[in-house]
C-alpha cells in the first residue's frame, strides 16, 4: 500500500527530474508472458538507482540495501515497505541470503548491485563484482536480466537504462565449483556489453 501510494505520488515528477530512455524494454517481454520471475543486475552509481528502476519498470522491485539505511525505526519502517532486504556487507550476512532466497521462492522480481556499494563509472571492473547474483540464479534456475545506466543519474540531465537480453545458467553445470565464478563473470561481461554496443 505504502509503495503504491508513493509510486502514484512520486513516478511522475521523478520521471521529469530523472529524464531516462529505457533502451531494450523488449526484452523482458518473453519472461513477462511466461511469468517468469528473474534477477536484474545492475551497476549503481547514484542514491537515486533503485527508485528509478522501480518507476521504469512499473512494478516493485526488492532490492538488497546496507543496514546502515535500517538505522532507526521509521527509516526500517519506510526500507522493508519499499522491498529493502537489510545486509551487513562486513560479513557474510546469512538472514538477507535466506530472504532473497524465500523472495525467489515465491516468485518475486530482485535486483541485485553486484559491486555491493556505489562506484564512479558506469563499467563494472570484474575484480569489484561479487558472485551473489550468479551464485543465486544458479541455486535456483532462475534467469539474470543485466541492465547499465550509461551515466550517473542527476537531475535534468537525460541518462539511458540498457536492458539485455535474460541470461539462464546451465543447470547441468549446477554443482561445479568453477561454474560460480565463470557465470558471474559472463553475467559482469554482458552487462559492460550494453555499455560498449555489443548487446545493444
Amino acid at each position: 500500500m505504502f509503495f503504491c501510494l508513493c509510486f502514484i505520488v512520486l513516478a511522475l515528477p521523478l520521471s521529469i527530474i530523472f529524464p531516462i530512455k529505457c533502451v531494450g524494454r523488449k526484452n523482458l517481454h518473453p519472461l513477462k508472458k511466461q511469468k517468469q520471475n528473474f534477477i536484474i543486475s545492475c551497476n549503481h552509481m547514484t542514491n537515486m538507482d533503485a527508485i528509478m528502476l522501480d518507476i521504469k519498470g512499473f512494478k516493485k522491485y526488492r532490492f538488497l540495501g546496507k543496514k546502515e539505511l535500517f538505522k532507526n525505526k521509521f527509516m526500517s519502517a519506510v526500507m522493508r515497505s519499499l522491498g529493502v532486504i537489510s545486509v551487513d556487507r562486513s560479513k557474510a550476512d546469512v538472514h538477507a541470503v535466506k530472504e532473497v532466497f524465500k523472495l525467489i521462492s515465491k516468485k518475486k522480481d530482485i535486483c541485485i548491485f553486484p559491486q555491493g556499494t556505489r562506484a564512479k563509472t558506469p563499467l563494472i571492473e570484474g575484480e569489484t563484482a561479487k558472485e551473489g547474483v550468479a551464485m543465486f540464479s544458479i541455486r535456483t534456475n532462475t534467469p539474470v536480466v543485466p541492465m547499465m545506466f550509461d551515466r550517473k543519474l542527476r537531475a535534468f540531465h537525460r541518462a539511458k537504462l540498457y536492458i539485455g537480453e535474460p541470461i539462464y545458467p546451465d543447470q547441468t553445470r549446477k554443482h561445479d565449483k568453477a561454474y560460480l565464478g565463470e557465470f558471474s563473470n559472463l553475467i559482469i561481461d554482458k552487462m559492460n556489453n550494453l555499455l560498449k554496443g555489443d548487446d545493444k
